[in-house]
């Protein structure tokens, strides 16, 4: 799984998005005829948000992004999936907060996961909103209404950038052989 990361200005983002799906068209070997990698690549939006290609020549291609002061991160994928990412320099004072927030959004085992670790609580995080990505329902799920350590069918891949260490992600997709 490739993720592409970007930093700079919302200005340039959508500019990353069509050269990213670009490389990704080619590293997978597809070709495209239409205007789709060249334009907005037909992009609609589900019930709740979930953006997805109705271009006919990307169907089958499935994507998701995330935004975090600074930084976007982006995947593709054959089969749905959600990514989530918080770049953890710009969240002054949470080491103070996050216990509060933990008990409200997290269940019993990610909070006692989290125990004293920043790094930690932004891995929950980012899991339960990549999570909520993957199955399209966004926040209409709320937080505490699921464990990222029991979710069946799902495979949750949670690290830092290279390239930015201080940005943690977390990618959420089907297990493969379902």
């Amino acid at each position: 799984m490739k993720i592409y990361h970007f930093s700079g200005g919302r200005a340039d983002s959508e500019k990353f998005f069509l050269e990213s799906l670009k490389e990704h068209l080619k590293e997978s070997g597809l070709s495209v005829t239409g205007p789709a990698p060249r334009e907005q690549a037909g992009i609609r939006k589900g019930p709740y948000g979930k953006p997805y290609f109705s271009d006919p020549e990307l169907e089958g291609i499935f994507f998701s992004r995330s935004h975090s002061k600074g930084h976007e991160v982006l995947c593709f994928s054959d089969g749905e999936i959600g990514i989530d990412c918080e770049n953890t320099e710009a969240r002054q004072g949470i080491a103070e907060k996050y216990p509060d927030i933990a008990r409200r959004c997290f269940t019993e085992d990610e909070i006692e996961f989290t125990g004293d670790s920043v790094k930690r609580f932004f891995e929950i995080w980012t899991a339960k909103e990549a999570y909520m990505k993957y199955t399209g329902r966004g926040f209409a799920e709320g937080f505490r209404a699921f464990s990222v350590f029991s979710l069946p069918g799902v495979s949750i891949e949670t690290g830092c950038l290279t390239d930015a260490p201080h940005v943690v992600y977390s990618i959420c997709r089907a297990e493969r052989g379902m």
